[in-house]
């Protein structure tokens, strides 16, 4: 009797997870039709929303111990965007427009989001690499990551915008090297913990990447859309490539 229950919760689980997951798609895509003008008038919340879920599945999908060290991360990046936006100094001087439109101390909530989506994207390339480059190897991907998701966030989607020029599609230099060296105690932290992102979790952070990449081709951001596309196929290859590793063990 208790594991015919057991299993009516975990079929209930999989059946919100599911829907959850479907809703994700329905705002992936119906960012796309937006950016091609098929959809004339977006509701202001579907950015925030879109976000939003995609690091929700995230959590759900990672086991317990990763979500809570994600959601962690999330807070330390919204301090992190909190930091900078007053300062200025972390990645250079930068405003938030009103595209993430739910916003505290001027920096959209969903940033916490973003942070959550890019770490588990960047910790899916080098989970298995577990020695001292590891905290070096994350805060790299990191930037590179930054170099699709920048340009195409700020000329494609207007969701901030620089005071300062730089000569990377009007980015600050600046801004790379704070990605780097405020992601170096991220990274830390995840090889401590010695955890692994799961299957799910990894693909929706690929999809994530994708939609950028394809706002960025929309947009004619050849080269951030291009990379970013290059990222997801090789992240592609290295899931395959471990999980046929587990399939001779």
């Amino acid at each position: 009797m208790k594991s015919l229950i057991n299993i009516q919760k975990n079929n209930k689980v999989k059946i919100i997870e599911i829907a959850i997951f479907l809703f994700f798609l329905i705002l992936l895509f119906g960012g796309i039709f937006a950016e091609l003008e098929y959809i004339k008038e977006t509701p202001s919340w579907a950015p925030n929303l879109f976000m939003l879920v995609g690091s929700l599945l995230i959590l759900l999908y990672s086991n317990r111990k990763l979500s809570y060290l994600l959601l962690s991360i999330g807070l330390l990046g919204f301090i992190y965007e909190i930091l900078g936006v007053k300062i200025g100094i972390l990645f250079g001087s930068y405003n938030y427009s009103e595209v993430f439109n739910l916003k505290l101390f001027s920096v959209p909530i969903v940033m916490i989001s973003a942070w959550i989506i890019i770490v588990n994207f960047s910790l899916s390339f080098i989970e298995n690499i577990r020695n001292k480059a590891f905290i070096l190897y994350g805060p790299l991907i990191m930037v590179i990551i930054d170099l699709v998701i920048d340009p195409i966030a700020v000329i494609g989607l207007e969701i901030w915008i620089w005071d300062e020029k730089g000569p990377y599609y009007g980015i600050p230099n600046h801004n790379f090297l704070g990605w780097f060296f405020l992601s170096i105690p991220i990274f830390i932290l995840l090889s401590i913990s010695k955890q692994n992102t799961s299957l799910y979790s990894r693909i929706i952070s690929n999809l994530v990447i994708s939609f950028f990449s394809i706002i960025g081709l929309i947009n004619e951001l050849y080269f951030p859309a291009i990379l970013g596309i290059v990222l997801v196929i090789f992240n592609y290859l290295i899931l395959i490539k471990q999980r046929k590793i587990k399939r001779s063990k």
